[in-house]
């Protein structure tokens, strides 16, 4: 086992384990993916199963720890990746759910790390969830798309999962697929579609249409009362600033006019890049304006 792996308890062949993963980064723009895996650490009553050291991975230049105040005392907080066991209730399989932070070195080290846990206890299925900007509005169902290596995952997930064409950079991500594949791996890659001026933090709609989704193909029934709350807040912020700026209003409609219309599908993202977007207006200024007012409210609130 990679000296990297720290333990939190001993690993063990696992039920037909499936290991469901996300990484903060460039693959996961607002941290929504990353939020989906710590709703399901919280629901299924996950139990801390191992981490990465970070120190081989990061470059603290750029992944800089952070301080925070724990009983009066400064804390460090390391860029983590940590694996849990979840055992949820009615399910026919264990599940490792990682919540991670995209590396910035040895990405081949970092993913043979994963393969070695995963031999551990047995699992050979990995689903990657992520989440890249699109011109999209808000105002509509959140659309998710399917890369899968096997056809089945098509029939689970009740999405099409069409042949990638995508060439160009990638994240992490990409990088676990295809080893995974490589492995003859069962691997699928859920990839959430994203307001593109909505990106400072966490879009609950978007763990709400993962978790469904993740219900469907492995018959978990996953609360989400808590995200369902989450997006109630979210809208009312959203709506607010709309009232404020009839430009972004304007803007939004342009977006729904273009949604309602084409239906066609979205530009082909790879398998962990940023979607790039259709042709529409400018709004550099706009989505600053939105991105400043949601950080003032968040900031107002805690």
């Amino acid at each position: 086992m990679h000296a990297a792996l720290r333990l939190h308890g001993e690993l063990r062949p696992l039920r037909d384990p499936t290991l469901i993963a996300a990484f903060a980064g460039w693959t996961d723009v607002g941290g929504s993916a990353v939020a989906t895996i710590q709703h399901l650490v919280e629901q299924w009553n996950a139990t801390e199963l191992a981490d990465i050291d970070p120190e081989p991975f990061y470059d603290f230049t750029v992944q800089r720890p952070r301080v925070r105040l724990k009983d009066g005392e400064r804390v460090l907080d390391w860029p983590s990746n940590r694996f849990y066991l979840a055992q949820p209730e009615g399910a026919d399989r264990d599940f490792v759910l990682l919540a991670g932070v995209e590396p910035s070195l040895r990405w081949q080290t970092f993913t043979d790390v994963i393969a070695d846990l995963m031999r551990e206890v047995g699992a050979s299925t990995s689903v990657m969830l992520n989440a890249h900007p699109g011109s999209v509005p808000h105002t509509r169902p959140t659309t998710v798309n399917l890369s899968a290596s096997h056809p089945d995952f098509e029939q689970i997930f009740g999405l099409q999962s069409p042949a990638s064409r995508y060439q160009g950079p990638v994240g992490i991500v990409s990088v676990l697929n295809l080893h995974h594949r490589s492995q003859e791996w069962r691997n699928a890659l859920l990839s959430a579609v994203v307001p593109h001026y909505l990106t400072l933090g966490p879009n609950p709609n978007v763990a709400i249409a993962l978790v469904q989704l993740l219900d469907r193909a492995f018959h978990t029934s996953t609360s989400i009362e808590p995200l369902n709350e989450r997006a109630r807040e979210y809208e009312e912020q959203v709506r607010e600033m709309m009232e404020r700026s009839s430009e972004a209003a304007d803007y939004v409609r342009q977006l729904e006019e273009q949604y309602d219309s084409s239906q066609s599908p979205l530009p082909d993202p790879g398998e962990g890049g940023p979607a790039q977007d259709t042709e529409l207006p400018s709004s550099e200024d706009l989505i600053g304006d939105l991105e400043r007012f949601l950080r003032e409210r968040r900031e107002g609130d805690a």
